[in-house]
């Protein structure tokens, strides 16, 4: 335990100590368990007596439902959690007493951020034995519960680094909040639907009208290698693997030459090592703002 982080280890002794997170975890675990019996009945159930057949694809779906909710459950959680981590210590005025101890910048900004996600990972943890109902059918192995484990937590360190380092920068925990999630909708959003709209606009001209062949082929282009920054696709690229599902979305992707040919085979890899390199460099960004010594340096210059 003396080599873990020591702002982590602290946070994490007050967060196991609180009665509201055994609370969560049991009202997540509960709610996600309901669900998934839920369509498990009407799936098997139910199905066998009106159809009297059961489609065990169908199991598939409430995969793909369940680890969608789970997806947005850290895209809803992680900002709003990393954004008044270090503003947090800032109100209190412990921050430059934290400073001032042989802990290094780096250190309080890497401990804050995987406190913060800490509780996410947490529940995605506990649900793997919800998920491990589709996994007691068949179509989904143990090998996709893992990539799926590492999605989440991949996706909860990308979204959480601009979070830290809003939490830097604002002085607000109100701010840095917005920020945090005006971030988020960017990433997860806006920049698909501006990627787009604009090979829309191009083919729409292109093809005069409207056409199915269009639409499909909105997300060709060499501008779609930018998607590699979007957690979604990820999240795309994975269920297209292990359901056979989306597709479309990234054969439109590979068919824009041989090297997003070769991302679109290799997405998921491609675009968690992306957003990891990008989460490195927001976090030293962080570190760097909060080191009293490079403010010094600045103000001499």
């Amino acid at each position: 335990m003396r080599y873990i982080n020591p702002v982590y280890k602290r946070e994490l002794k007050q967060t196991a100590r609180m009665k509201k997170t055994l609370v969560l975890l049991l009202a997540y675990n509960f709610l996600l368990a309901c669900f998934g019996l839920l369509v498990f009945y009407l799936t098997f159930d139910q199905e066998g007596r009106l159809n009297s057949s059961v489609e065990y694809s169908a199991i598939l779906t409430l995969y793909m439902v369940m680890t969608g909710f789970e997806f947005v459950m850290v895209l809803l959680i992680v900002p709003a959690s990393t954004a008044g981590s270090v503003i947090g210590e800032r109100e209190k005025q412990t921050l430059d007493i934290l400073l001032s101890t042989s802990i290094s910048p780096l250190q309080v900004v890497v401990g804050k951020l995987a406190a913060s996600i800490s509780i996410v990972i947490l529940l995605a943890v506990s649900s793997l034995p919800v998920l491990a109902i589709v996994y007691s059918i068949g179509g989904v192995t143990l090998f996709d519960m893992v990539e799926f484990l590492l999605l989440i937590t991949v996706t909860a360190i990308y979204i959480g680094s601009f979070g830290i380092l809003f939490s830097v920068c604002c002085r607000r925990a109100t701010i840095a909040t917005i920020c945090s999630y005006s971030a988020m909708i960017g990433l997860v959003f806006v920049l698909p639907a501006a990627l787009f709209a604009v090979r829309f606009a191009d083919l729409f001209r292109q093809f005069s009208s409207y056409s199915p062949a269009a639409f499909g082929k909105c997300f060709a282009g060499k501008q779609a290698i930018l998607l590699l920054f979007n957690p979604f696709t990820s999240f795309v690229s994975m269920i297209r693997s292990q359901a056979g599902r989306g597709i479309s979305m990234m054969n439109a992707i590979g068919s824009s030459g041989d090297l997003l040919y070769f991302l679109s085979q290799h997405w998921y890899a491609a675009s968690l090592l992306c957003q990891l390199v990008t989460a490195a460099a927001v976090i030293g960004i962080s570190a760097h703002r909060l080191n009293p010594m490079s403010k010094r340096l600045g103000r001499r210059r």
